[in-house]
């Protein structure tokens, strides 16, 4: 009997530790579950679940099925605990610990059932960490015979990843590619064709975009993805400036029933076109509808910031204005629109601020400082060009012959431009600035702009970077002078003359010690180029010291008997008081001068573009040496100029490991991009981009 009550015992025991950690995983799948459903109610109009709520959740899947791990190594749901800590990990945004996970389950269960969802996961976590052709080549391992569910979700990854890249034509093709391996009912048909129409509306094609929105809506699509494309087609219809017809669009909407929770954010629609269709009173009444209905929320905040731009830009009532920003920052401070309108606080005090500063100055000059900034407040921060244009023209009558003047043209140009579309006006304004000051730093944007031919600045910059050769090749100083004089008279509007003419004055009082030959062309660049920054420096020679011939040596007769002095005594003296004035030398010029043009540049944020740079071709980060003995991942974020050309201009590192910041620089000084689009013609645009490093294996 004592026989069989130990055999039960131990039977019972096995069960009892198969339990425990099936328990265990059995929690970690149920907080898991519960983090899936709140990130998902987080995403419905006014949900007040942040990202920390449900990963803080995610969490705590991990933690539980770290426990698997950890104890009961042995357990069937070894596998299952790894993947989802990678998943959990994924949701929380911690991309490096999910691939671990990932790649760690692939390694030790080959044979596990769930290796295929693995890898679909781990191309999701390599795209996210901008890893893109190692997440190409994980999407395209799925069959479709084997595997055909994950097979349509990573050849819908595969297409959106190009979506992603800005690769429109090639999106549109993976799109409707994938729509041809999907049955008539496959529930992934409306998000292929949800991206079709994307792709066609940012090409353009409104016609075929509104097409491929129906057939989403026949596609029987679930209903956020409902919404939003009843949304697109509103959009779509606004672009076409088909406005009554877009107004059905959103009352259609809010006609159906499960699509009536995006309410505020339909009637905020619809009062922006009534806008457009100068009925200003009708969107004002949806505003204040709007911020009653919704208080404390996102959408309030939105109506109210509306309400407060109407103020500011349409009636002029800056008090007003404030009030309603004051008000939308308190409905939601953390909403984008609330963001915004804390910013519009900021700059109408510095507006008030600005203008106090102008009329208080006895000085008409000292008033030039103040008004370039309440300008650019007006151009840049409060978007009204019409007012920032009125500043500009006033500076130019204040300064037309000052050092601002040159800066004030090009302003002008730009608003003309880019945002009043007058372009026999802009050209007016950068040929003058062309005429009146050739050889500033705007010249440079004027010109493009133009489309005038830069040959003189190129056959000049040719001719200095030859002088700057051979003068590291130790070329005689007075074998380069000729070449920087011969730029000087050859290219006198291009951007290199001053620049050649103050390198000659530089040569002559450093190098050949001409004082005198110096000093007259230093008053050359100082009478030609008043307004560049070698005819600064220059005026700041002629008023110092630095070319005042050396003084005579003392006359040692007079205290000193000439037979108990040697003579090396005066020779000395002189080298010494030579060598002295030589060590006050000019900093000379710096190679290739390509300066900062400071008006913003014409250079805009990209999130404030109507469409942002896209990576076209990156470069793997090379893993430093240095950092190899950690051994650990490491994420850079750089901020990018981004040119017009797709090609990358300046570099700063923002945040991230010091060990890292020169590999980060280097690899995104390969890439290329698609420039970015605003107002339909490329621009210039920073942006900000995460490099990842995985530590060597």
């Amino acid at each position: 009997m004592s026989r069989l009550i130990y055999i039960a015992s131990i039977c019972f025991l096995c069960l009892a530790c198969k339990s425990v950690y099936y328990n265990t995983f059995y929690n970690a799948k149920q907080h898991y579950n519960i983090a899936e459903l709140k990130r998902v109610e987080s995403e419905n109009p006014g949900s007040r679940i942040t990202p920390a709520t449900y990963r803080a959740l995610y969490q705590r899947a991990i933690v539980k099925a770290s426990i698997v791990l950890k104890y009961f190594p042995d357990s069937k749901w070894f596998d299952d605990s790894l993947l989802l800590i990678g998943k959990a990990s994924y949701w929380r945004a911690d991309y490096a610990e999910a691939l671990t996970k990932f790649q760690e389950l692939q390694k030790l269960f080959p044979q596990s059932e769930l290796i295929p969802e693995t890898r679909y996961w781990q191309g999701l976590a390599l795209w996210a960490m901008k890893r893109t052709n190692e997440a190409r080549t994980t999407f395209s391992l799925f069959d479709k015979k084997t595997d055909p569910e994950l097979y349509g979700l990573s050849n819908l990854a595969l297409a959106e990843m190009e979506a992603s890249q800005g690769n429109r034509e090639d999106a549109i093709i993976s799109y409707k590619t994938l729509l041809e391996t999907l049955d008539k009912k496959h529930k992934l048909r409306a998000r292929a064709w949800q991206g079709v129409g994307n792709n066609l509306l940012e090409l353009n094609r409104h016609d075929e975009a509104l097409e491929a929105y129906e057939n989403v809506l026949k596609s029987k699509p679930d209903t956020r993805t409902n919404f939003e494309t009843r949304v697109k087609i509103g959009e779509t219809l606004e672009r076409q400036q088909k406005y009554d017809e877009a107004l059905e669009t959103y009352k259609k909407i809010l006609k159906i029933k499960r699509l009536r929770i995006y309410e505020a954010e339909i009637r905020l629609k619809q009062a922006l076109i009534y806008q457009l269709k100068d009925q200003v009173e009708t969107a004002e009444e949806i505003y204040s509808d709007v911020g009653k209905k919704y208080p404390r929320s996102e959408y309030s905040a939105a109506a109210f910031y509306r309400l407060g731009l109407i103020e500011q830009k349409s009636r002029k009532n800056l008090e007003k204005a404030k009030e309603l920003f004051e008000k939308a920052v308190r409905e939601d401070r953390s909403s984008d629109e609330g963001k915004l309108a804390l910013q519009r606080q900021k700059d109408l005090v510095a507006l008030e601020r600005y203008q106090s500063q102008i009329e208080k100055a006895e000085d008409p000059q000292k008033a030039l400082g103040p008004l370039f900034d309440l300008a650019e407040l007006y151009l840049f921060n409060l978007g009204e060009p019409d007012s920032a244009l009125s500043i500009y023209q006033r500076v130019l009558t204040l300064s037309d012959s000052s050092d601002l003047a040159p800066k004030a043209h090009y302003a002008i140009g730009l608003i003309y431009a880019d945002s009043l579309k007058n372009e026999p006006a802009a050209r007016e304004q950068f040929q003058l600035l062309l005429d009146r000051h050739p050889n500033t730093p705007y010249t440079i944007e004027a010109r493009t702009r133009l489309n005038q031919n830069r040959d003189d600045d190129a056959q000049a910059e040719t001719r200095f970077l030859e002088a700057e050769k051979r003068i590291q090749e130790g070329t005689p100083a007075q074998d380069i002078a000729p070449i920087y004089r011969q730029i000087a008279d050859e290219y006198p509007n291009s951007l290199f003359a001053p620049q050649a003419l103050f390198a000659l004055a530089w040569t002559y009082e450093n190098d050949l010690d001409q004082r005198e030959q110096a000093k007259t062309i230093y008053e050359q660049v100082q009478e030609r180029y008043p307004l560049t920054q070698y005819g600064k420096i220059a005026t700041d020679k002629l008023e110092g010291k630095f070319l005042d011939p050396p003084p005579e040596p003392a006359d040692s007769t007079q205290t000193q008997p000439s037979d108990t002095q040697p003579d090396t005594t005066r020779s000395d003296t002189t080298d010494t008081d030579i060598s002295e004035l030589r060590t006050q030398k000019t900093p000379p010029p710096k190679p290739a001068f390509k300066p900062d043009v400071i008006i913003g540049g014409g250079i805009m944020e990209a999130v404030d573009a109507d469409e942002e740079p896209q990576v076209v071709e990156e470069i793997e980060p090379e893993y430093p040496e240095e950092a190899r003995a950690d051994g650990k991942p490491a994420t850079v974020i750089l901020r990018l100029l981004i040119l017009k050309n797709g090609s990358v201009g300046e570099v700063h590192v923002t945040s991230g490991p010091e060990l890292f910041h020169s590999a980060a620089v280097k690899a995104v000084q390969q890439y290329t991009f698609e420039p970015g689009i605003h107002e339909d013609v490329p621009r210039d645009m920073w942006i900000n981009i995460s490099i990842y490093f995985e530590p060597p294996e």
